[in-house]
């Protein structure tokens, strides 16, 4: 049996895989300028102090408050980011051995290539679209079953009953 459509979502998974590591990549560097140039954090102040001036509702926020916040928060994006680029890179690799399997061995271990699906979709992110692109691929692995090929003994027999 062919298993055409497992093996093409499984690439365009791995396709969606990349692009979010590059896109998480990109993200991460932009943090990490934006924590090494003292420069900009400056014009963020400022730009925030004239607003505070404008308006009532920030009146109450302290500039001090705000500045240690804007650090955690920066901080925090930065670590949060890695973890995801790394749980993306375990899930592409899990994706890429899965489209192997699935290529490689057609019937006979579609169900363990379903479970890779299955769990590079977990690390992809449970509801982003590299992770129900592999739910979908694991559920096909599952659901489908090979073709029960009769020889001709068989045949003969329960045309005779």
């Amino acid at each position: 049996m062919k298993r055409t459509a497992e093996i093409v979502l499984g690439i365009i998974g791995t396709f969606f895989n990349v692009i979010g590591i590059a896109f998480i990549g990109v993200m991460i560097r932009g943090v990490s300028e934006v924590k090494n140039n003292e420069q900009f954090q400056d014009e963020i102040l400022k730009e925030f102090k004239s607003q505070q001036s404008n308006d009532p509702q920030l009146q109450d926020i302290d500039i001090q408050t705000f500045t240690d916040g804007m650090g955690t928060i920066i901080n925090f994006l930065g670590v949060f980011g890695w973890l995801i680029i790394a749980s993306f890179i375990i899930s592409l690799i899990v994706g890429v051995v899965a489209t192997v399997k699935v290529v490689k061995v057609k019937d006979k271990k579609a169900n363990f290539a379903g479970s890779m699906f299955l769990i590079a979709g977990v690390l992809a992110g449970i509801l982003s679209l590299t992770s129900i692109i592999y739910y979908i691929a694991a559920i096909i692995c599952f659901v489908r079953k090979p073709k029960e090929v009769f020889d001709d003994i068989s045949n003969q027999n329960a045309s005779a009953l």
